[in-house]
């Protein structure tokens, strides 16, 4: 886990090592434990490795910033948090020791059957000098080329410098969980693991129709688009090839195949298919150098990880779990935390975040983000890995389970709205069961008097009620939805084509982007065993009538943790997930204090109807409306855009 960029000037021009240490050094905090430099000729293929000021001792070469020999055009760099072979040999940009310098790499992320594909590889006759996964991908891709990317099972970005064929290899894992953004002008190509890097490189404009479909919609992720005009986001499961002094477009390189997993997967057995993968999955998340935690909500999702997890421990160790807790009516998890920690004997660590400085903290967060962020949950995430800093580098977490296991409300509305069509008789049932058990499991947080609000907005504006921006901004937001891309499954079940959008565009984009900066900030490299792309192609080939029954979700998945999980747990009937009372604290300790930044701050950018702001405020102060993402979402456009406009520094 790491923070990779380079810059390659494609007409032959002197690259600045300058502006690749200020990139670097934006992104220090992704890779505290050392940092390292390449500097080439891509003509002649004369190279030089270069050292940083927190490059350790033991690696030995010269300054980036000393004299060289030749004029690079091409510069790569990385931070580096060691997690895999601790020594200097895990020491990147990397190179093969008998390639004569022929191929280049930085890598951020982690290969987790890197194992298994060095044995593979050394039976094909290729050495290896180090013990790190760096050294698997370069092997792999002299062995194999592109099609390298078919074969490894993990999270990664990386970039890889090819001698021979003078190509830059840019590529991004199945589902995005590591970043990779670039910025493409017509003599240069530069790229980094966050949007702030790449400033050094080329002046960043706010991209004003992108922040009005934020404000109108929520949404944060759309890719290729960023907001920023001139960045871009190689989508997951893309590489891009650089070569004959021109950058290509975007190759898709993996999608879900339903025909194949049928080939591959057991859906004879579907519990028992779900935890050999998911077992397998932790197994593979597992493999590290350095401390491994978990986090805990007391979910489903989070408590089988810890499940699993500790399965695999020696006998006498115990996991480190970290979660957030909050004693309020209808958010404290408190209980199932105990319960699943007592049943593991986890050392248990929590922390209570609180409103004081809550307008501070939020800034902090969306300059780690580089974008505004959507919901307050973000806040409890950013305490639980500040928790889990000085305690472990690696965190396993629940993220993809909802999206593959139908674990929304809007999962169990849309299998209702299909049943509905095709078998009324049975939707009926269904529709009562739906009724009787809605409230408790996706509202316990919510009064009736804001359940009658989100109802009544709901049907006045759709499922997006923050129509709060002027009419010319609403107009952008509006023409920028109908540009989202389009992700089909082609499946005959509805419900799982919706699972499968949520998996790779409307939802699952944006909590990785979440949870990968606000675990960078602390120097913690954050894993999903529920996004192993095995598992994820299996249970979208599971028929949503195993996954929801009237408003309960994962029931096949409930019935296979019947007997590892405690009961109470399996049949837990809220749905919460890093839940934040910001809701409430704006109706106290909050309230003067958001109140004023709305009056005083955000109205005077003019993209708002500001009696439309005032409505949403004074519905959510007394109580009518649960108005809180809205207005968080105000907040986190204000920052960003303030940020955006300021001289980017380090913090």
């Amino acid at each position: 886990m790491c923070g990779i960029v380079g810059v390659y000037h494609l007409n032959g021009t002197r690259a600045l090592p300058e502006t690749v240490l200020a990139a670097g050094r934006l992104m220090r905090h992704r890779g505290p434990d050392g940092e390292g430099y390449l500097l080439l000729n891509t003509s002649s293929g004369q190279h030089s490795l270069r050292n940083g000021p927190d490059t350790p001792a033991n690696i030995v070469h010269p300054a980036l910033e000393a004299p060289v020999g030749f004029e690079p055009d091409l510069i790569l760099g990385h931070r580096r948090l060691a997690i895999l072979d601790l020594s200097p040999t895990g020491h990147e940009p990397m190179t093969l020791a008998d390639a004569d310098g022929a191929y280049w790499l930085t890598f951020n992320g982690e290969i987790y059957n890197y194992l298994e594909l060095r044995d593979e590889l050394r039976a094909c006759g290729y050495a290896f000098h180090t013990e790190c996964d760096a050294e698997v991908i370069l092997q792999a891709y002299r062995a194999w080329g592109v099609q390298c990317l078919d074969r490894f099972v993990g999270m990664f970005a990386f970039a890889l410098w090819d001698q021979p064929q003078r190509q830059l290899f840019c590529a991004r894992d199945r589902f995005g969980v590591k970043p990779f953004y670039f910025v493409q002008q017509r003599d240069l190509f530069a790229f980094a693991s966050e949007i702030k890097a790449l400033r050094p490189f080329a002046p960043l404009t706010p991209d004003m129709d992108q922040l009005a479909w934020f404000l109108h919609y929520g949404g944060v992720y759309h890719a290729p688009r960023t907001f920023f005009q001139e960045a871009q986001e190689l989508p997951g499961g893309c590489y891009l090839l650089i070569r004959d002094g021109a950058a290509g477009q975007p190759v898709q390189w993996w999608d879900v195949d339903l025909e194949r997993a049928r080939s591959l997967y057991n859906y004879g057995d579907i519990e028992g298919e779900f935890l050999r993968l998911m077992r397998d999955s932790v197994r593979l998340r597992m493999r590290s150098n350095v401390p491994v935690g978990t986090c805990l909500s007391g979910g489903l999702d989070s408590s089988t990880i810890v499940a699993f997890a500790t399965e695999l421990l020696e006998d006498g160790d115990r996991m480190h779990s970290f979660s957030s807790l909050y004693p309020v009516k209808g958010l404290d998890e408190s209980t199932y935390v105990r319960l699943v920690s007592e049943r593991f004997h986890t050392i248990s660590h929590h922390i209570t975040p609180d409103p004081a400085d809550f307008l501070a903290h939020v800034e902090r967060i969306t300059w780690h983000q580089d974008i505004p962020s959507a919901t307050p949950t973000v806040y409890s995430q950013h305490f639980v890995m500040k928790l889990a800093h000085g305690n472990v580098t690696v965190l396993l977490d629940g993220q993809g389970a909802d999206e593959l296991f139908a674990g929304y409300l809007s999962h169990a509305a849309a299998y209702l709205k299909t049943l509905l069509r095709g078998d009324p008789l049975r939707g009926v049932g269904e529709a009562v069961r739906f009724a009787s058990s809605a409230y408790p499991r996706f509202f316990a947080s919510q009064n009736w008097r804001e359940l009658s609000g989100r109802i009544l907005a709901y049907a006045r504006y759709g499922r997006h009620a923050t129509a709060v921006l002027n009419a010319d901004l609403q107009r952008a937001a509006a023409a920028r939805q109908q540009a989202v891309p389009t992700r089909d499954l082609n499946s005959p079940d509805q419900v799982n084509n919706t699972l499968y959008q949520s998996l790779v565009r409307d939802s699952i984009p944006a909590l990785l982007h979440y949870e990968d900066r606000n675990s960078m900030a602390y120097g913690i490299e954050a894993r999903v065993p529920f996004l192993d792309h095995r598992l994820a192609e299996f249970t979208l080939g599971v028929p949503s009538h195993q996954k929801i029954r009237g408003a309960e979700t994962k029931v096949f998945m409930r019935r296979a943790l019947h007997g590892i999980l405690p009961e109470a747990v399996v049949n837990r009937k809220d749905k919460l997930g890093y839940p934040t009372p910001f809701s409430q604290w704006l109706r106290g300790p909050l309230h003067d204090e958001v109140q004023t930044y709305l009056h005083d701050t955000v109205l005077k950018r003019g993209w708002y109807d500001r009696e439309q702001v005032k409505m949403l405020w004074d519905d959510h102060a007394a109580g009518r409306r649960d108005n809180g993402q809205a207005i968080f979402r105000l907040i986190t456009a204000e920052q960003w855009y303030t940020q955006a406009l300021s001289p980017i520094d380090a913090r």
